[in-house]
């Protein structure tokens, strides 16, 4: 009978082991790291979880490393501090039914009851895998729904089943209220809407938007963003595998909106996300569909990114109606999501795919 593992928190001098021991192809079927990973991916990758509320640990049998379970908090992300994601968990290939998974899960777990309020604790798993899935549900896990084709493995792209554990007692509070059911609008002339890219120079004009509540209520921003934390948000948008737009009327900006690669893993690097925001007086006049037409355009003819993806509220039927006329698909609803005018509300999770994806998977 093996011995318990011993677990502590990762630290720098891990990264060789964590090179070396997956630079066995026998550990890539198990995760999401990409092949010949070498020492500086782990010195960069660790350096991500160095936040207290992240928790980045490892097992040991004496001198011998032999799992890993990173778990991603969102410490700078207000309205989602309440929860975390199981990056990845992994163990090496002859100990694995011994123990270790469950060691490095009990650990994560117990600290995030007892130390660390996580509310929500969430993972994307292999959805071809009823091992896995039935793995995580001995933890408490229930599944929200599939993301279609979110990774390159093996040569094919497969599909990935998000699973969450909620503590109710970490961080209670009620539900949010609902959204107020839009207004029917009297007609209007249609508006002249310029959508071209954001600079520094808007930040005043974004901290402006979300200062309304309505649009802040739409989106994971909050009310109370300075000027000043925008310019540093849109100097940093620089990356030419991303475009953040601004919609203009009048010479005023109205709305604005993002695509984002969602990893620098070369498995995933065919899915973007999306995000966008409208201010309240121009909401439901076509700012919002300028802004996503602008943004797949980008997506789909200039950066081959695949699949996109976007969560919205689950009571944001404007929203999803929008989404659902672009080629959106439901896929699926996450529990307690965000934090929104006093109390936890839901999002649905939603995804396009281009049609050559589509034929790809048939």
């Amino acid at each position: 009978m093996p011995s318990a593992p011993h677990i502590r928190r990762a630290e720098p001098r891990d990264a060789s082991a964590l090179a070396e021991l997956f630079g066995d192809e026998a550990m890539l079927p198990f995760t999401t790291v990409a092949p010949y990973s070498g020492l500086a991916h782990w010195e960069k990758r660790l350096a991500e979880y160095a936040d207290a509320a992240c928790l980045p640990l490892v097992a040991f049998d004496g001198d011998a490393l032999t799992g890993i379970l990173l778990l991603r908090a969102y410490p700078n992300h207000i309205r989602r501090k309440h929860c975390s994601t199981i990056d990845l968990l992994a163990v090496r290939s002859d100990y694995r039914r011994k123990g270790v998974g469950r060691a490095l899960m009990d650990a994560a777990i117990a600290a995030c009851d007892h130390w660390l309020q996580m509310r929500r604790i969430e993972v994307l798993v292999d959805a071809q895998s009823v091992a896995l899935k039935r793995y995580y549900a001995s933890f408490g896990f229930a599944e929200e729904g599939v993301e279609r084709a979110h990774m390159l493995h093996a040569g094919r792209y497969v599909d990935g089943t998000v699973m969450s554990r909620i503590n109710a007692q970490m961080m209670p509070a009620p539900a949010s209220p609902p959204l107020p059911s839009p207004k029917r609008r009297p007609k209007a002339a249609p508006l002249k809407i310029t959508v071209r890219p954001a600079t520094e120079d808007d930040a005043e004009a974004f901290a402006k938007v979300f200062s309304d509540r309505s649009a802040s209520n739409g989106t994971l921003q909050h009310p109370y963003t300075s000027t000043e934390v925008w310019r540093t948000r849109l100097a940093g948008n620089v990356s030419t595998r991303q475009v953040v737009l601004a919609a203009v009327v009048n010479g005023r900006v109205v709305g604005n909106a993002g695509i984002h690669a969602v990893s620098e893993n070369p498995r995933k690097k065919h899915v973007a996300s999306l995000g966008i925001s409208i201010a309240a007086p121009y909401q439901g006049r076509g700012v919002g569909r300028a802004l996503m037409n602008a943004c797949l355009d980008f997506a789909d003819h200039w950066a081959n990114y695949a699949r996109v993806e976007l969560t919205v509220h689950a009571d944001n039927t404007r929203a999803i109606k929008l989404y659902e006329s672009l080629g959106f698909q439901l896929e699926g609803r996450l529990r307690d999501f965000s934090f929104r005018e006093g109390g936890y509300v839901d999002a649905l999770f939603m995804g396009r795919l281009t049609p050559a994806l589509i034929a790809a998977l048939r």
